[in-house]
């Protein structure tokens, strides 16, 4: 969720708003973020107040009954009234921080220049209908049927996409990363606004949902999508006791669903979920005759799992939904 402050000239973007859950927490934080964000009108205005500091410059913000989590920089302060106009409910939920009249001004906000380009890239991307899906430009692999090379090509791929570019510059100043490799991604290369607005649409909808959704050619007129997603866990403990919060970061599944429309043998996917290291997989396809070329090699590509290291709990194919 995004707020955003004007100036002189007019509306300006800021920073984005989490959620704060409640103590009684039911489904994940994206869940209820969306939830909430129902209850807001478009184009309504929303008198907000700052109720307490939560970090160096997160505050608890309460917007017509609904405690958010807001980044609102260092100027903020607790007991401040914010006047905010609901915008969109995608790709992210978006406030405008509206001008107040004499009547119902507060302390006035200072933010960051950089909260500002967030803004003012999302409302470029907002306008030109860019997907927060990650689409790639290039083909992934020329080498589809060497196994190693395809999934270094498409770890490189990934790597390269931008999506993960401000980690890899923390990397870089920590010396795991070349200076090299980061020149490789898109917010080096000379690209207009537009790509760039697309692609920060898409890194704050993969910091939101805790999920990447990538499409592209994996290899010469082969698409593919696919996603790479945390899920959801029962993280109750024994006697009633609920984990902590970082027990359940710790617990919950990696997940990884690959889809392809073959064109001998249909529309094929894969799903993949990793926990405490070891893996499931489910095979789905559409045709009967795939079907059968599938588990007639399943026990192999079982075994070969597993003489690759990996800890294999279970390997089902049935027919896709």
């Amino acid at each position: 969720m995004i707020v955003k402050q004007p100036d002189i000239s007019g509306i300006n973007p800021v920073a984005r708003i989490m959620p704060v859950l409640a103590v009684e927490t039911i489904g994940s934080t994206t869940q209820e973020l969306g939830d909430r964000a129902t209850q807001f009108v478009k184009g309504q205005e929303y008198l907000a107040q700052v109720l307490s500091k939560v970090g160096d410059t997160a505050y608890n913000v309460k917007v017509d009954g609904v405690i958010l989590k807001m980044e609102l920089g260092t100027a903020a302060q607790a007991g401040q009234t914010l006047l905010l106009r609901y915008m969109q409910d995608s790709p992210v939920p978006t406030f405008f921080l509206a001008p107040m009249s004499s009547s119902n001004a507060g302390t006035t906000t200072d933010l960051s220049p950089a909260a500002h380009l967030i803004g003012q890239y999302l409302q470029e991307a907002e306008g030109a209908g860019a997907s927060t899906r990650y689409e790639a430009a290039v083909v992934v692999s020329h080498s589809p049927k060497n196994t190693q090379v395809m999934a270094q090509d498409l770890k490189h791929a990934v790597t390269n996409s931008g999506l993960f570019y401000e980690s890899h510059l923390s990397e870089l100043v920590q010396g795991s990363r070349t200076l090299a490799s980061v020149m490789q991604e898109p917010q080096n290369q000379n690209q207009s606004s537009s790509p760039l607005a697309a692609l920060v649409s898409q890194q704050l909808a993969l910091l939101e949902n805790q999920s990447m959704a990538w499409h592209g050619e994996v290899w010469p007129g082969q698409k593919m999508s696919w996603d790479v997603y945390l899920q959801q866990r029962d993280t109750a403990g024994t006697a009633g006791q609920q984990a902590s919060s970082e027990q359940q970061a710790e617990a919950r599944p990696i997940a990884s669903e690959l889809t392809l429309h073959l064109p001998h043998m249909g529309k094929v996917s894969a799903r993949l979920s990793l926990i405490d290291g070891r893996m499931r997989i489910n095979i789905l396809a559409e045709q009967a005759q795939t079907l059968d070329i599938l588990e007639s090699q399943r026990q192999n590509l079982a075994e070969a799992i597993v003489k690759n290291g990996q800890q294999l709990d279970a390997l089902t194919v049935v027919r896709h939904d």
